[in-house]
């Protein structure tokens, strides 16, 4: 019944002209909501006896505050209803038409005895709500900074691999079936290993045209403790260099956001650190151009104990969603053996700060200084110019820069295939600390050109700074060199450390057994297709039950064989 309905409404809303004057679902408040929104710029009478009831004995109270489901509220012209009448007679949809439009400011629920169970003026039903007034005091929270030696590069990269945050979730893509609906474009799984490393999914629209709706999400809920402004532009910011990799129909201005607040609120300096993290979202998004239509808030986050109370992060979700109209060039976080040079882009330009870091997380610390995106203009310059770029093929890889840094992801670039490393030099960045450089958190992003000239030529032409860092290599190393200092990974060894955390997870779920057999087995199973000979990719005709002359050859019996033309 709810497809009929919307069927219906399709009809008048994919007209050559749209008649539909207002329209609002048949949810929370029944009758009494539904209708009343419709006309509370104007006022309505709605005829009681009009209205679809499938029990006599109702009351009035019950029939207009009935929440009853799969129905729908519009007000259209009185030429436009014969219209609507024939379309749902079409879908099968029941349709009634109930009241008018009055223009006396009034809604009013008539009833035949004249006993009308409602005339109210819509000024006492849609009256300003009173004001909330919060009162709060900032309080400053001050974390000492990290303690840290750049000789334990390995040790550090080794735990920050393992973190729930970081590691491979394989034991959760491998729950489900990834492809329901067969209009799935990209989705978790990449590379000839098959393993979970995009951040981006695509969903195709249909199953014959190349658009679809690119979706990803972003949050960084520690750097938000050091500092509430930092924290939401990070979750933005991580949220749009997830879904960039999707060629977008009009590149940034194709994105809409959703914020999903959770915030311990009513507790001492809460209050005022969420003001500063909304305020930072709503400037954020106004300086890139897009918009935050919808949202949610859980804002009583805080668990009462018998020892004493705890309180979450204050934690701000970004989901991101836009229109991708070629699904077939996202671009994928797997380097290319035969492709151009790796390049860095700094999309913060800020300072490289490890506060509110994977790498802290390790350390059991929260760290002094989160970085945040210090020019909003650059980012969206530099968003841009790089789907420009993908949407002419210049781009053979790409990564984000979040959970872990540049180290893990210059990893996970290489994990999705055998024989494939990367050398990498990082000694034109201004940051002596290579702690920093590998494992801050700062906006950015990791890219493999196709054409190194093309790439750079764009990037400066839009007075981006893109980094060339290193080059792709048939090995299983990523070489990492800074002046004088040089730090070899070995790929597949790091690669098991990242699936370390999913295997003992998957042990609880698939057990023991098949969950080592996974483990053992994932990186010694490429992918590969292998296709007839004879076969072209293309789905020629059928014959429909006719010969190869063209004569009818009747039905087949049960025992006849049928060969495909």
């Amino acid at each position: 019944m709810q497809k009929r309905a919307a069927n219906a409404i399709r009809g008048l809303v994919e007209s050559e002209i749209n008649p539909i004057v207002s329209i609002h679902d048949h949810g929370a408040g029944g009758h009494l909501n539904c209708l009343s929104e419709l006309v509370e710029e104007t006022g309505g009478e709605i005829a009681l006896e009009k209205l679809p009831v499938g029990d006599p004995t109702l009351s009035a109270k019950e029939i207009i505050g009935n929440e009853s489901q799969e129905r729908m509220g519009l007000v259209i012209g009185q030429k436009d209803t014969e219209t609507l009448r024939r379309i749902a007679e079409r879908e099968r949809s029941p349709m009634y038409e109930v009241g008018t439009v009055t223009g006396d400011h009034r809604f009013i629920f008539k009833a035949k005895d004249g006993k009308n169970p409602m005339d109210l003026a819509l000024a006492d039903m849609f009256g300003s709500s009173p004001k909330t007034i919060m009162t709060d005091k900032t309080i400053e929270r001050n974390y000492p900074a990290l303690k840290y030696t750049s000789d334990k590069i390995k040790e550090y990269i080794t735990q920050v691999l393992q973190l729930e945050a970081v590691a491979c979730k394989d034991w959760l893509t491998n729950k489900v079936d990834r492809c329901v609906t067969g209009r799935v474009a990209k989705q978790q799984c990449v590379g000839p290993l098959q393993i979970p490393l995009n951040n981006c999914g695509v969903m195709a629209l249909d199953y014959n045209g190349k658009e679809g709706v690119a979706t990803s999400i972003g949050h960084s809920p520690i750097s938000g403790l050091i500092d509430p402004v930092a924290g939401s532009q990070n979750s933005i910011a991580e949220a749009l260099t997830n879904i960039v990799w999707a060629p977008l129909k009009d590149g940034l201005q194709s994105v809409s956001l959703s914020a999903n607040w959770m915030w311990p609120c009513n507790n001492p300096g809460e209050d005022a650190r969420l003001y500063a993290a909304v305020e930072a979202v709503s400037e954020f998004s106004i300086a890139l151009g897009i918009n935050v239509p919808t949202g949610k808030d859980s804002l009583s986050m805080k668990q009462k104990y018998p020892d004493g109370d705890v309180i979450s992060p204050g934690t701000v979700i970004i989901s991101a969603a836009g229109n991708c109209d070629t699904i077939t060039q996202v671009v994928e976080p797997v380097l290319q053996k035969n492709k151009g040079s790796i390049y860095y882009l700094n999309l913060s330009k800020d300072t490289f700060k490890l506060g509110g870091s994977s790498f802290a997380q390790i350390l059991n610390e929260i760290g002094d200084e989160a970085p945040s995106v210090k020019d909003a203009a650059y980012f969206k310059n530099a968003f841009n110019t790089l789907q420009s770029l993908i949407r002419n093929g210049q781009i053979a890889a790409g990564h984000d820069i979040s959970s872990g840094g540049m180290l893990t992801a210059l990893l996970e670039m290489c994990f999705a295939d055998n024989n494939l490393g990367a050398s990498v030099d990082l000694s034109a960045l201004s940051e002596n600390d290579l702690i920093k450089i590998l494992f801050a958190e700062n906006s950015g992003v990791l890219i493999q050109a196709n054409n190194d000239d093309e790439v750079e030529n764009a990037f400066a032409k839009a007075n981006i700074e893109a980094l060339k860092i290193g080059t792709v290599t048939e090995s299983d190393t990523l070489t990492i060199t800074q002046g004088t200092t040089t730090e070899k990974f070995i790929i597949s060894e790091m690669r098991d450390a990242w699936y370390k955390t999913s295997h003992l997870l998957d042990r609880k779920q698939s057990g023991i057994q098949k969950a080592d057999e996974r483990f053992e087995n994932y990186k010694n199973q490429s992918l590969e297709y292998k296709f007839p000979k004879h076969f072209t990719g293309k789905l020629n005709p059928p014959l429909l039950g006719r010969g190869a002359g063209g004569e009818d050859t009747g039905s087949r019996g049960p025992h006849q064989s049928c060969h495909p033309p």
